[in-house]
C-alpha cells in the first residue's frame, strides 16, 4: 500500500510538472524565465513526504518529459532543477532547525544554476550571455535619458560599463532572492499539506552586515567610484578597471545587505511593540523609497540598533 501511494505521488508530481512545460512551451518560454525558482518546488515537497531516494523517481520522469517536450528547456531549467531538489530534501531534513544555513545552501544551488544558464549554456546553446541582454537594459535606459535631453558619449558608454561591471553582483542578488522566495514556498507548502515545519520564519534570522565589514569595504567601495570614468577604456583595461569593477559590486551587495537588514530590524522592532500589522507600511516604503532602508540597514550595522530594541 506505502508502495502504491508513494508511486502515485511520483505520478501526480510528474503530471504537474509535464502540464507546466507543456503550457511553457505554447506561452514561448515566458514561464520557465520568469518562474524558474518554483521549478524545483513539487519534486522538493515530494521527496519531503517521502524521502530523497524515492524523489530520484519523478525527477528523472520530468526530466525525461521535459527533454521529449523541448530538449533545450529540459537541459537548461529542467535537469539542474531536479538535481537542486533532491539537494533542497537533503539539506532541509538534514538541518532542521537552521534556516540561515538551508537557504545559504539553497542560496549556493541558485547561484550556480543561474551563472550555468546565463553564461555557460546560453553562450553555446544560443550565442548570447546575460552580457548582451544587461548592454541592451542599458540601451533601454539610455533611450529613456536621451528623451529627457540629457544623453550624451560620456554617459552612455559609462551607463553601459556600469550594468555590465555589476552582473555578479545582480547574479548574486537574484540567486538570493530566488533562494529565499522558494524557502518560503516550500515552508508554506510543507506546513499546510504535509503539516510539516521546517522553520519558514525567514525575518527571525540574525542578518547584520558585521561593522568591522561596513568600515572596510564600504569606504574601499565609495573611494573606487571616484575612477568610474575608467570603466569606459576597455582597450586599456587594467588594474584600475578591475578595482573599480570589484568596488562596484561590493557597494551593490552591501546596499542589498543593508536593506534585508532594515527589513529585518523593522520586524522585530514592531513585533517587540506588538504593532505587526505596521510591517505593511515598512513594505511601501520598501517599494518606493529603498534608500531609506538601505540608510537603516548601515546605521544599524554600525550603531547595533537591534540590541537596543532588544533592551527596551
Amino acid at each position: 500500500m506505502k508502495k502504491t501511494g508513494y508511486i502515485t505521488d511520483a505520478a501526480m508530481i510528474t503530471a504537474v510538472m509535464a502540464v507546466m512545460l507543456l503550457i511553457d512551451n505554447f506561452a514561448g518560454g515566458f514561464l520557465l524565465v520568469n518562474l524558474a525558482f518554483f521549478l524545483p518546488v513539487p519534486i522538493t515537497i515530494y521527496g519531503l513526504k517521502h524521502n530523497y531516494k524515492k524523489a530520484i523517481l519523478p525527477a528523472v520522469a520530468t526530466v525525461i518529459i521535459s527533454l521529449i517536450i523541448n530538449w533545450l528547456v529540459g537541459l537548461l531549467y529542467i535537469l539542474p532543477s531536479a538535481i537542486v531538489a533532491i539537494v533542497y530534501i537533503i539539506v532541509i531534513n538534514k538541518f532542521t532547525s537552521k534556516t540561515g544555513l538551508k537557504i545559504g545552501i539553497m542560496f549556493a544551488g541558485s547561484l550556480i544554476v543561474n551563472i550555468l544558464t546565463t553564461v555557460i549554456f546560453s553562450r553555446v546553446l544560443f550565442g548570447y550571455t546575460i552580457v548582451e541582454d544587461s548592454l541592451s537594459l542599458a540601451d533601454s535606459m539610455i533611450d529613456i535619458i536621451a528623451n529627457l535631453g540629457l544623453s550624451n558619449e560620456t554617459i552612455n558608454n559609462t551607463l553601459r560599463a556600469i550594468v555590465v561591471s555589476v552582473i555578479p553582483a545582480i547574479v548574486a542578488i537574484n540567486s538570493l532572492m530566488e533562494a529565499i522566495i522558494a524557502y518560503l514556498i516550500i515552508s508554506i507548502l510543507a506546513q499546510r499539506v504535509l503539516k510539516l515545519d521546517i522553520g519558514g520564519n525567514v525575518l527571525a534570522l540574525k542578518i547584520k552586515v558585521p561593522s568591522i565589514v561596513t568600515f572596510i569595504f564600504l569606504p574601499l567601495s565609495l573611494i573606487s567610484m571616484f575612477f568610474i570614468d575608467k570603466l569606459v577604456n576597455y582597450e586599456t583595461f587594467g588594474i584600475v578597471q578591475i578595482l573599480v569593477t570589484i568596488g562596484l559590486n561590493i557597494l551593490v551587495l552591501l546596499c542589498l545587505a543593508y536593506l534585508i537588514e532594515a527589513v529585518v530590524l523593522s520586524s522585530l522592532y514592531f513585533t517587540r511593540i506588538r504593532k505587526r500589522h505596521l510591517m505593511f507600511v515598512s513594505l511601501l516604503l520598501l517599494l518606493f523609497m529603498p534608500m531609506i532602508f538601505v540608510i537603516v540597514g548601515f546605521i544599524d550595522s554600525v550603531f547595533d540598533l537591534k540590541a537596543k530594541i532588544l533592551r527596551k
